[in-house]
């Protein structure tokens, strides 16, 4: 099998990926944290932020945002995958699959921001409420550090 590769495919960045996510669900309150290294590219007007969560008694899962000016997709493969894009304003269908099985999603996003601004620290912030096979799963406000490695030579 041979790649090609443009030289913007090539230009990908060495990044310490840190998500926060907090989750309502019914009153009740929780808190997921995220660190991973993982790379972040740029191709199409979209910047593409790739790393790789170990998630505990479940193992590992390959994730990849793509991020535009006000919407991200959230794309998951491995123990558990997963796909749900988010749009302002929006209500976005998606799909979640476990070991147990395939459910659907749906997404209704109140924002999506990012921040490219800063030299070597970006942000992503979004928040939705989700529903998983019609039943209400709570509201999501997740923020998402993307910090370069300053000793990335690639």
């Amino acid at each position: 099998m041979v790649m090609h590769m443009t030289a913007e495919q090539e230009m990908k960045t060495a990044v310490d990926v840190s998500m926060k996510t907090n989750i309502e669900q019914d009153g009740k309150k929780e808190q997921m944290h995220i660190q991973a290294p993982g790379e972040l590219h740029k191709k199409r007007g979209y910047r593409y932020v790739m790393f790789t969560e170990q998630l505990d008694g479940i193992g590992e899962v390959n994730t990849v945002l793509k991020v535009g000016e006000h919407e991200l997709t959230v794309i998951r493969k491995g123990a558990v995958s997963m796909r749900q894009q988010f749009q302002q304003g929006e209500t976005t269908e998606g799909s979640y699959e476990t070991p147990y099985g395939l459910m659907k999603t749906e997404a209704r996003t109140h924002h999506v921001t990012s921040d490219w601004s800063g030299p070597q620290v970006h942000s992503i912030q979004f928040q939705y409420q989700m529903r998983v096979q019609g039943t209400e799963a709570g509201t999501y406000d997740v923020k998402i550090s993307i910090e370069e490695d300053p000793g990335d030579n690639e």
